[in-house]
């Protein structure tokens, strides 16, 4: 997993710029006074300053040295001004300008003068439903916006919504957003996200589309209204795991003045699957607006629209929500009191035709559902995500039998269907649906394991190795600090040599930082040197499969990371071999 910044960023309280034109305060770029940091992020600072062109605050968000020096980071900051600068909506934070220096990358914001919806939830603990719906619709509006230009966020979270002194609800941080033509800037393998509110396909490293936006907005529903997380734990892989297999608390146990209404929409915002979901933002908008919990702040027309678009949406997709029985969504007076007199004047005479009418619809139904029963071809549900036993039950409900075929996988909860053949929604033959299954791999025992410097005094904190094979994620072995990514320009890396009881196949690593970059390094065929067999780093949980067995090697790290003191370093919280 990558970006997984800090969940509580700590925001200095600075005394307020009585004078933003005063030239004491630093000139950046010709046009912004920097006044204080208002928070750091795992990459960026965020200032607020003075824009002395527009005369207004603004928020100034910038990519520093040494990080700016990472093409991967500032192509992906390149990637939020796109992403921003196409955008334009009242609950979707607004860009201002820009551009890049010598030495940095910045992006120029308005200033939302307010909280994050963490401090408030951290602040004041649950909220009332009538104000979590109405901040979950602002920003459910914001993100319908954001779909409709072909974008995903990926990152929805408390931390990357601010509200204002009115309560307007702010979307922000497209960092790591992403769109058909940006595919290429993520690296392979590299799970983007922020863990408490990673949807199942996201922690699965699967293709995403608007409704994992869903999932996430439905996880912060339920923080707004529960208090906490619906997902937590002592490390990301603890917390994946309830992503994909455990169900949150139900609200009702935790607070007796919800609505039940109210948590079976949040429980269908995150169902595990997809298409179990509401399929659109307009979708979720019209059943929190049917609730009335939701009122935007937009007018009719644009209501109903939206609404209309979530109903069709739902017709089309098969979104499995139906509104509470008790849930009316009325007409604009206009046309209820045409609709009325219309009704009055023609009921007796229409009354005739509906039950004659609906009889010949009946029988319509009726034969082509007996077509489609005995002639209509077979065609595959979506199984993949499921465990296999779920997989085998919507198999059966399909007339399907399951031929199943066993992967070790280390990173995944053992029995969950990776893949699936034919695909959802293809033709199925002989009736067989053939899944890929995960199954635990058999782990191999690391014999000896030592620190490797052989350009400076050769010891990188040895005392510390036996943490990263202890089965402890909460544990870490980590090298020397250093004043730079490039180990100050003194050396080219520094490493870990290890030793196996027998040959493995398969390679894990576990990390809290994505920003070390290194090599696996392999003995050559004679044995008299080490060459480069897999690229390291970039992931919060990396797996790599070996074209050949190994029994010796090296982990070899070229650049470094950064840890919460700002020190660069590399950290490794666990290293396992499989066979």
């Amino acid at each position: 997993m990558t970006d997984e910044r800090p969940e509580n960023t700590p925001v200095d309280v600075q005394p307020e710029l009585t004078a933003p034109e005063t030239s004491e305060l630093p000139l950046f770029e010709g046009r912004y006074r920097l006044g204080p940091v208002l928070g750091r992020g795992g990459t960026c600072s965020v200032y607020r300053a003075w824009d002395l062109q527009l005369q207004r605050y603004v928020a100034i968000k910038r990519l520093e040295p040494p990080l700016s020096e990472d093409e991967h980071l500032r192509a992906r900051f390149h990637r939020e001004g796109r992403a921003i600068g196409r955008l334009s909506h009242p609950h979707v934070v607004t860009l201002l300008d820009h551009g890049s220096t010598p030495t940095d990358e910045y992006l120029v914001f308005e200033y939302v003068e307010g909280r994050s919806l963490k401090d408030l939830i951290t602040a004041d603990g649950p909220l009332a439903p009538e104000r979590a719906g109405q901040i979950a619709g602002q920003i459910a509006e914001g993100l319908a916006h954001v779909h409709l230009a072909g974008l995903v966020h990926r990152d929805v979270k408390p931390q990357n919504i601010l509200l204002d002194s009115e309560d307007r609800a702010c979307l922000t941080d497209f960092g790591i957003a992403t769109g058909p033509e940006w595919t290429r800037v993520t690296r392979a393998g590299a799970i983007v996200g922020t863990s408490r509110y990673m949807s199942p396909e996201q922690i699965q490293n699967r293709p995403v589309d608007a409704r994992s936006d869903i999932y996430s907005l439905g996880l912060v529903l339920y923080e707004m209204l529960a208090g906490r997380p619906a997902f937590d734990g002592s490390n990301i892989a603890e917390i994946g795991r309830k992503h994909l297999k455990e169900r949150p608390e139900a609200l009702g146990s935790l607070r007796n003045d919800l609505p039940p209404s109210l948590e079976r929409v949040v429980m269908h915002c995150i169902e595990k699957l997809p298409e179990s979901r509401f399929q659109s933002m307009e979708q979720l908008l019209g059943a929190l607006v049917g609730l009335g919990l939701y009122e935007p702040r937009r007018g009719t027309d644009g209501l109903l629209d939206f609404l209309r678009r979530g109903r069709e949406d739902s017709l089309s997709d098969n979104a499995g929500w139906t509104p509470p029985p008790d849930t009316m969504i009325a007409p604009p007076p206009g046309q209820r009191r045409a609709s009325v007199m219309r009704g009055r004047r023609a009921r007796s005479r229409k009354n005739i035709w509906v039950y004659a009418l609906g009889a010949v619809v009946l029988l319509a139904a009726l034969a082509v559902g007996l077509s489609l029963l005995f002639s209509g071809p077979t065609l595959a549900p979506s199984v993949v995500g499921m465990s296999l036993e779920e997989a085998r039950d919507a198999a059966q409900r399909a007339g399907l039998r399951v031929d199943i075929t066993e992967t070790p996988v280390p990173d995944q909860p053992e029995g969950t269907v990776i893949e699936q053949s034919p695909a959802q929604g293809e033709e199925v033959a002989n009736k067989t649906l053939r899944l890929v299954v995960t199954s635990a791999p058999a782990a191999i025992q690391i014999t000896r394991i030592i620190d490797v410097d052989p350009e400076g005094d050769d010891a990188e904190n040895p005392d510390l190795l036996p943490l990263i094979y202890d089965g402890d994620e909460t544990t870490a072995w980590v090298s020397e600090p250093y004043g730079s990514s490039d180990f100050n320009g003194i050396k080219s890396g520094v490493g870990i040599s290890f030793e196996l009881e027998k040959e493995a196949t398969m390679l894990r690593i576990v990390t809290s930082d994505t920003r070390w970059l290194g090599k696996l390094m392999v003995p050559n065929e004679a044995n008299t040197a080490l060459m480069e067999t897999a690229d390291l780093g970039g992931s919060l949980t990396q797996v790599i499969k070996l074209q050949d067995p190994i029994r010796t090697g090296r982990l070899w790290f070229t650049k470094l990371g950064r840890d919460d003191q700002g020190s660069f370093r590399v950290q490794l919280l666990e290293v396992e071999f499989y066979e």
